[in-house]
């Protein structure tokens, strides 16, 4: 193999090397689920005022699906024998948040379950718990037997790390952003596969002995 040929191939494997790296540079943030920044009331607190409403917000914006709620969700259970459920409204999709109208009842540790659905397609949920002891003057809920948002064929939400309750073939399209790009990046390689071998299958370069020979006839 000549200096040049050796030249033209070291170019062409950086190259596609380069791309390849681009590719999957960009394809790592898309394909990021999304994670929560913070719950209000806060895991583990203990408040004395009604929240009025209960908010989980995340580092993106969320999927809405709009599908009154099926999807993205939030359950309140309160204390006591009888499981009650508070919140007077199906959780709704603010931007990177969730959101649901939350009025407490009786004194005790509260239970809230999570289901949302990230920007990427991928379901997710969880669960935490907080105190709530009522201050002199609050108006108390009574709560309910059933949540005031159930989900179709079913009546709670059970908190999971990863589908929820949620069908993922339901979001994006059936398929999620980030196998678009592993995709994209097969293709990438493919393209520098090609272009590798159409290099190497070029004629040789004549030697510098080819080049002094006469091939005229005496």
């Amino acid at each position: 193999m000549t200096v040049s040929r050796r030249r033209r191939l070291v170019g062409t494997a950086a190259t596609a090397f380069l791309a390849v790296a681009a590719v999957l540079a960009v394809a790592q943030p898309a394909s990021a689920h999304n994670s929560i920044i913070s719950t209000t009331p806060a895991e583990g607190s203990t408040i004395s005022e009604q929240p009025e409403q209960l908010v989980i917000t995340t580092n993106d914006n969320l999927l809405d699906l709009g599908d009154a709620g099926q999807s993205n969700q939030i359950q309140v259970t309160g204390p006591g024998d009888e499981r009650l459920y508070y919140g007077t409204a199906c959780a709704a999709v603010n931007g990177p948040a969730l959101v649901m109208p939350l009025q407490l009842g009786q004194a005790g540790e509260y239970t809230v379950v999570w289901q949302l659905v990230s920007t990427d397609g991928h379901p997710l949920s969880g669960s935490y718990t907080f105190e709530w002891a009522p201050a002199e003057g609050q108006e108390l809920a009574a709560g309910s037997a059933k949540p005031a948002c159930a989900t179709s064929g079913a009546s709670t939400v059970e908190p999971s790390s990863e589908a929820g309750g949620v069908d993922p073939e339901s979001t994006a399209g059936g398929l999620s952003g980030d196998v678009w790009w592993i995709v994209g990046a097969i293709g990438v390689v493919l393209i520098a596969g090609i272009g590798v071998l159409l290099v190497t299958r070029r004629k040789p370069e004549p030697t510098s002995g080819d080049q002094g020979t006469d091939t005229s006839a005496p």
